[in-house]
């Protein structure tokens, strides 16, 4: 654990809790900085199946750390670029380090996610919220335009006309809003948000990490393809899938009517552009 944030490991699952709950987890570069570091690490980690993002006390992520970067504001031009830039470098590498994660990566939000908050809702795999959690852009109310990938993954999720909503107007939207519109895949009371994601994240990291991550790919990569490319991608995967251990594992299981078990050695899978 640091001062910024803590990771705990069970069951394969990894759970990074942003630790600044009285600042709402507001992202310092201090912050940013060691949560690219873990995520790096945990990415690449074979002990770990899955991980869970979320916040200690009653918010998600409140954005970034306005405090700090008015008082940066007071710096001469050159440190001032300097100091607000390592922060936004960072949080832009965390957010490229979820999108190749070969392992499924899953908020679980708590509270209030805001600003660069939301952007790491929408840069996870899957989401799940807690009944009273709340989402807002904020950047438009801060004069500033989006970090986080948050342009490039709402239009996505959203579609852009809500999206645009979202970013321009900065209102704050409810959980029920988030899952209407595709933000988050699952809504839970707050008491049973633990409970839920701890469930959801055991069959995250029950899942082939070679057909997680050609998966992964494939779903990312399709919009820039034709059908065709599509279809062409599908087939190289499957193949390369069904060179796996964990394929044998799946037919085997199925065979027999019982759960596979996948190895969690193989988490490096075949991705064919």
């Amino acid at each position: 654990m640091t001062d910024t944030l803590s990771v705990t490991l069970a069951d394969g699952v990894a759970t990074l809790t942003f630790e600044r709950p009285d600042t709402l987890n507001a992202l310092s570069e201090a912050m940013a900085v060691e949560l690219c570091a873990r995520l790096d690490r945990l990415t690449q980690d074979p002990g770990v199946r899955a991980i869970v993002l979320t916040g200690a006390g009653r918010a998600f992520m409140a954005g970034g750390d306005v405090h700090a970067m008015r008082a940066a504001l007071e710096l001469p031009e050159a440190r001032r670029t300097r100091a607000i830039g390592k922060l936004v470098r960072h949080a832009q590498l965390a957010i490229a380090t979820l999108a190749r994660s070969p392992k499924p990566v899953m908020a679980s939000v708590n509270g209030a996610a805001a600003g660069f908050g939301l952007a790491l809702v929408a840069a996870c795999d899957v989401a799940i919220a807690a009944d009273n959690a709340t989402f807002t852009s904020a950047y438009n109310r801060l004069g500033t335009s989006p970090d986080g990938g948050a342009s490039f993954t709402l239009p996505r999720l959203l579609g852009e006309r809500v999206a645009a909503q979202w970013l321009y107007l900065d209102e704050r939207h409810s959980a029920a809003d988030a899952l209407r519109v595709g933000l988050v895949n699952w809504v839970v009371p707050a008491a049973e948000l633990a409970c839920a994601t701890r469930e959801r994240a055991a069959r995250l990291a029950a899942l082939s990490p070679v057909a997680f991550s050609n998966t992964k790919h494939l779903i990312a990569d399709g919009p820039r393809r034709t059908l065709d490319a599509q279809l062409l991608a599908e087939q190289r995967s499957f193949l390369a899938s069904t060179s796996a251990g964990d394929f044998r594992e799946g037919t085997a299981a199925f065979a027999e009517r019982r759960a596979p078990r996948f190895d969690a050695r193989t988490t490096n899978g075949e991705h064919n552009a």
